[in-house]
């Protein structure tokens, strides 16, 4: 398990420079903000993220939900939700959750969590998730939706960006349902990037 903190290029470039030529193949990122593009800063060293593909090590979950827990509103269910959220990914899916990064906050991490691929770095994140409200806006376009049967559901907020922008969709973890809308969407977005 490895644990890297930034924005999806400076994740891009450290996996560069520390897998060599395996990953300069696929480090192409796409330049489509993101939902958090002012936040965004460059990297002082590698920053943690945490990944799918192995159980989580003790101090990389007591860091997931320091960040979590630090981070959350009034709302404790959101909270909860964000948390049992983010373990399921990990260990369901082949995904990298990421410590968005910030000048701005006391411990130079955002208020907002990047889920990634866990393959080739063709894009950025697949979502961004906000445990301060349990916001998660995910890289789908409402063609997507259709093609789920979700288009009309009443969890799912459109969000009114620049053609380019490819995060169009929000889910908040706002209850049960949205949990389990959430995961659908967030697997389908994953099987978007693995495609393209």
């Amino acid at each position: 398990m490895r644990v890297v903190e930034g924005t999806p290029q400076e994740i891009v470039e450290y996996e560069r420079l520390a897998a060599g030529s395996v990953s300069q193949t696929a480090s192409a990122v796409d330049a489509a903000p993101s939902p958090d593009e002012a936040t965004e800063t460059e990297a002082d060293d590698e920053a943690p993220t945490l990944s799918g593909s192995a159980p989580l090590a003790p101090a990389d979950h007591v860091a997931l939900m320091q960040f979590i827990y630090g981070r959350a509103g009034k709302n404790d269910e959101r909270t909860v939700l964000t948390e049992r959220f983010v373990m399921r990914l990990l260990q369901e899916e082949d995904v990298v959750v990421a410590f968005g990064r910030s000048s701005k906050t006391f411990d130079g991490l955002a208020d907002y969590l990047m889920i990634r691929d866990d393959g080739p770095q063709r894009y950025g994140a697949v979502a961004y998730l906000r445990p301060g409200n349990g916001g998660m806006t995910v890289r789908l376009s409402p063609d997507d939706l259709e093609r789920l049967g979700q288009k009309d559901n009443p969890r799912v907020q459109y969000r009114n960006v620049v053609p380019s922008d490819p995060y169009k969709i929000n889910c908040p973890l706002a209850d049960e349902e949205a949990f389990d809308l959430a995961l659908d969407l967030v697997r389908a977005a994953l099987n978007v990037v693995r495609s393209e």
